[in-house]
């Protein structure tokens, strides 16, 4: 064939290609009348906006199995998916200030601002062990107010007044009771009352101006504070004390002999910690700190508190405060500010800097182990323990390091970053775009190899994006490419279909690629929580570990307590979530590419990642932005088709 006339034959084919693919038929339809919007859960649950009210469709049999005529015509907009939980959060049209808490399995109202009296929410905490939500907002006189509702009836309980307006954090202390912090104070509550168990203050100096710290604390929410901030930690590695840091800010003025004014800040961040059963200080006193409330890190070893202006870090120890780390307990310095960290036995790497990420190990007492620190290109996501080497992802770069030197065994970084590295039974495989070659990295460490010759080059201009190992091979896919790599680097296919100028024809592919993304994160998790990763910014997997390769064993280490203590429709969502998290682990079987079908006409082409045959097609008209969901889990598409939505699955 003449090479000049390849590029008119290909749209020809291609067209012929998707004219020639069965189009998949509706699994069942739903009559909901016209749809505003729709969205399906992280948990599988399918919700439909009409001007009829808030719609539940079954995903298996597409009944509409509940409707709530208050949320008719509810924007988008105000539609929140709250992470990790059963719920929903959904503003009713016309009424920015109201706010709906629903199941969207059941249809339950968990929580109605309007019959809780409580409107304009600030902040929310979802507490399975007490069966409630706490909530911070506005009464109807406006006064700021906390409120506890009952998860399951949706009742308040308790309220508050505004000394509890701004909460730092909320956690459970059991069934009974609650701990939480606001700017200037912890507190442990009844849970079924409200009733205050004990309340203390990071400084005991406060203590003693408990009237003007309560009055600061008072209308919190409506009033800007700069310079004042919290944080609160309650840790397993010591599960009888929680931990709360407090920073305070000074601004000081002065006036040169010219008039000319120069304000001076300068913060103080005090650390203290508390014993859960009686609100006892357990230290003999507080940690003053001159520097900003940085980042704070439980580690299995103590309280790592970093600065949030300079290099400096500190480790403590739980039960008495003291300083772990650098000459008489007085911490190190980093090359950054520090973001993160990882226990390696009794060792920690720690990740500083912002944009970019600087990557250094200490001993037990603080000590850095290498002569020079590793820098990367982009933040650090990913730590894969490779025998005594260490492969570190940042979003940008991979490095391989021994850990006895911190030296490199690439010669230089690899590029593409951290969803280019895939493991798998005990072996490790990153693509790198700057060559384009497939590597393979030992699970006992050492130079990374190339296993492909040829470079993998994708079409439109895209760069891979992602890496997922499969029994067939090594998937390799961006937003408009498919390719299969064998595991000794050769190409097996390579499917391009030209993306669609319209942004809200790939608005639902992305989110829903977004979803099991999150879902691999928090399987990573796990690993994390097995390995001593501190950071959940940052996944940490054992290449050669059983752990690695059957991290399913224990929902609970990712979902947290509420896995074990939720009942009724949390239990459902929970039950749910846990399948749809094994599933998350494993390569979905197929992989959704939108493609334009010419004409003006777009289609969904689902693609079978083994061999990389489209399967089935999806029309979508010549709507620059249909209303369709991809369930990345489940391979189901729904799509609405002018009064109903059809379910499209493989």
């Amino acid at each position: 064939m003449n090479a000049s006339l390849r590029p008119l034959l290909l749209p020809f084919f291609s067209l012929q290609l998707i004219s020639a693919v069965a189009q998949l038929s509706p699994t069942w339809t739903a009559s909901t009348g016209a749809v505003q919007w729709m969205r399906t859960t992280a948990a599988g649950a399918l919700v439909v906006c009409t001007a009829e009210g808030l719609k539940g469709v079954d995903p298996a049999t597409g009944d509409v199995s509940w409707t709530l005529k208050e949320l008719a015509g509810a924007p988008e907009a105000g539609y929140t998916e709250v992470d990790r939980s059963p719920f929903v959060t959904l503003v009713p049209n016309g009424r920015p200030e109201a706010l709906f808490i629903v199941e969207p399995f059941s249809g339950t109202v968990a929580f109605s601002s309007d019959e809780a009296g409580i409107s304009n929410i600030t902040s929310k905490y979802f507490l399975y062990a007490n069966n409630a939500i706490v909530l911070v907002g506005q009464k109807a006189d406006k006064k700021a107010a906390m409120a506890c509702v009952d998860m399951a009836t949706g009742k308040v309980r308790w309220t508050k007044d505004d000394s509890f307006s701004r909460l730092t954090a909320c956690n459970s202390a059991g069934p009974d009771a609650i701990l939480l912090s606001t700017l200037f104070f912890a507190y442990k509550l009844d849970a079924k009352t409200g009733a205050e168990l004990w309340k203390k203050s990071p400084d005991p100096a406060f203590e003693k101006m408990s009237g003007l710290t309560a009055l600061l604390d008072k209308g919190g929410a409506n009033i800007n504070m700069p310079g004042i901030g919290g944080v609160f930690i309650t840790t397993p590695h010591a599960p009888e004390l929680c931990f709360m840091g407090m920073q305070t800010e000074q601004r000081k003025e002065t006036t040169d002999a010219q008039g000319k004014k120069t304000v001076s800040v300068t913060y103080k961040t005090f650390v203290n910690a508390f014993r859960i059963a009686d609100g006892g200080y357990a230290w003999s006193a507080p940690l003053q700190f001159q520097q900003k409330l940085g980042t704070l890190v439980p580690l299995k070893s103590g309280l790592l508190v970093g600065a949030g202006d300079n290099r400096s870090v500190d480790l403590l120890d739980y039960s008495s405060g003291s300083g772990k780390w650098g000459k008489n307990g007085k911490g190190i310095n980093v090359k950054g500010i520090l973001a993160g960290a990882v226990e390696i036995g009794d060792r920690t790497l720690l990740t500083s800097g912002k944009d970019d990420g600087v990557v250094t190990l200490v001993d037990a007492s603080g000590n850095e182990l290498w002569k020079k620190p590793v820098k990367l290109d982009g933040v650090v996501q990913q730590v894969t323990m490779l025998g005594n080497d260490l492969l570190v992802a940042s979003a940008e770069e991979v490095e391989v390091i021994d850990q006895a030197s911190g030296l490199s065994r690439l010669e230089k970084p690899m590029k593409g970053g951290a969803g280019l590295v895939s493991t798998s039974e005990g072996k490790t495989w990153v693509l790198n775009t700057k060559d384009g070659l497939l590597y393979n990295v030992p699970a006992d460490g050492g130079a990374a190899k190339a296993v492909s010759a040829v470079p993998l080059a994708f079409e439109g201009k895209e760069k891979p994006t992602r890496l997922e190992y499969t029994d067939a091979g090594l998937v390799v896919s961006s937003d408009q490419n498919l390719a299969l790599l064998g595991t000794d680097g050769k190409e097996v296919y390579r499917k391009y279909f030209p993306a669609p100028r319209e942004s809200g024809l790939v608005r639902a592919l992305k989110y829903a690629s977004a979803v099991r993304a999150a879902y691999y994160a928090a399987a990573f998790g796990y690993t994390s929580a097995a390995f001593g990763a501190a950071s959940q910014s940052i996944q940490v997997t054992d290449a050669g570990s059983a752990a690695a390769r059957d991290i399913t064993g224990a929902v609970s280490d990712v979902y947290g307590e509420g896995a074990q203590m939720a009942a009724g429709a949390a239990k459902r969502f929970f039950e749910e979530a846990n399948a749809r998290f094994k599933a998350s682990t494993s390569t979905a079987g197929i992989h959704y590419l939108m493609s334009d079908a010419g004409k003006g006409s777009y289609v969904l082409q689902a693609l079978n990642k083994s061999d990389g045959s489209v399967v089935g097609s999806i029309p979508l008209g010549n709507d620059k932005s249909p209303k369709y969901e991809v369930d990345a889990f489940s391979n189901a598409v729904y799509l609405v088709d002018g009064g109903s939505v059809k379910l499209f699955k493989l």
